[in-house]
């Protein structure tokens, strides 16, 4: 497997999905929907951050996540899609 696509940057609640396979009970059904469709659409994706250092964590940041497309400013945790 090899990276076919890096830097995607997921808000905090697509983060809790993509690394858990399920949501906190906190989370909207409508962004519960887009946050599997957008993971659905990705493929494998996988986390790229480290946690203990820091890399690829971005603690407060406008940048759209890569799956639900929200544009609200919070936490982002960088991931990256493996395939063939």
């Amino acid at each position: 497997m090899q990276v076919i696509r890096d830097n995607l940057y997921l808000c905090s609640d697509c983060t809790v999905v993509a690394c858990n396979g399920s949501h906190g009970a906190d989370i909207e059904p409508e962004q519960l929907q887009r946050t599997e469709t957008g993971l659905a659409n990705l493929g494998n994706v996988v986390p790229d951050f480290d946690s203990e250092t820091e890399d690829g964590l971005l603690t407060f940041s406008s940048i759209p996540c890569s799956v639900c497309g929200s544009h609200l400013a919070g936490y982002r945790a960088r991931f990256a899609v493996l395939g063939e």
